[in-house]
């Protein structure tokens, strides 16, 4: 009944994209190099965000669980 979601496209996509920004911060241009660098953290950054919200709405939704069934037993 429930299908499992296909992350192929998107898991390809950010690999490629990790693995072209290592050869770039291996490359010799500073510029590129630093950049490289800067994106990759911030890729990071994001990724730590994603992972925190979905904490919360995990929480969120076993609060709203526990309220219905306490709402369900009083009416």
């Amino acid at each position: 009944m429930f299908i499992k979601e296909d992350h192929t496209f998107q898991d390809m996509r950010k690999n490629s994209t990790m693995q072209w920004l290592e050869e770039v911060q291996a490359g010799e241009d500073l510029v590129n190099k630093h950049g490289a660098k800067l994106t990759i953290e911030y890729i990071e950054s994001l990724q730590q965000e994603i992972a925190k919200l979905q904490d919360q709405i995990v929480l969120r939704d076993e609060f709203l669980k526990r309220l219905k069934k306490k709402n369900a037993k009083i009416d």
